[in-house]
């Protein structure tokens, strides 16, 4: 793996935003502590993920019934994460997929809405932080683009 110059494990100027999403993914929606539902997230939580239903309870229901049973669920790894005011970005990797979780926090400090974005990781052993080399070609099963359609 490449060195991480923004590993959120080790960046000593985490808003305590920031840091109240790592520890709910740590411990947790990766982890065993259930309990971090009523402390970190609102009553009332909005949840965008299609599937997921509706407030604490909704999200206690997915994490039982999907995330627990999750091959390699404790293994996953935060790459950056970012917050401006009430939002905050998490893009961390599990076994076969990257996901880049979105975050708003109401002023109570509570986990109020949750957006996200999942994809496959690109390529075996995918290290986010190794620079690329150029293939296109990899594009066209992504995009479905029709090479011989200039």
């Amino acid at each position: 793996m490449e060195h991480n110059p923004y590993d959120p494990w080790v960046r000593a100027d985490l808003t305590a935003n920031e840091k109240t999403v790592l520890e709910f993914m740590r411990d947790c929606m990766h982890g065993d502590d259930l309990t971090l539902i009523d402390r970190s997230v609102a009553e009332d939580y909005i949840q965008h993920t299609p599937g997921i239903a509706q407030g604490r309870e909704g999200l206690r229901r997915y994490i039982l019934q999907v995330a627990r049973k999750r091959p390699n669920r404790k293994q996953w790894r935060p790459v950056q994460i970012f917050a401006s005011g009430d939002m905050v970005i998490l893009h961390k990797l599990i076994a076969t997929h990257a996901i880049a979780d979105f975050i708003r926090f109401n002023e109570q400090g509570q986990m109020a809405e949750h957006w996200d974005v999942v994809a496959p990781l690109p390529e075996p052993d995918y290290d986010p932080m190794r620079r690329s080399s150029e293939n296109l070609q990899r594009f066209d099963a992504v995009f479905r683009i029709d090479p011989g359609n200039g």
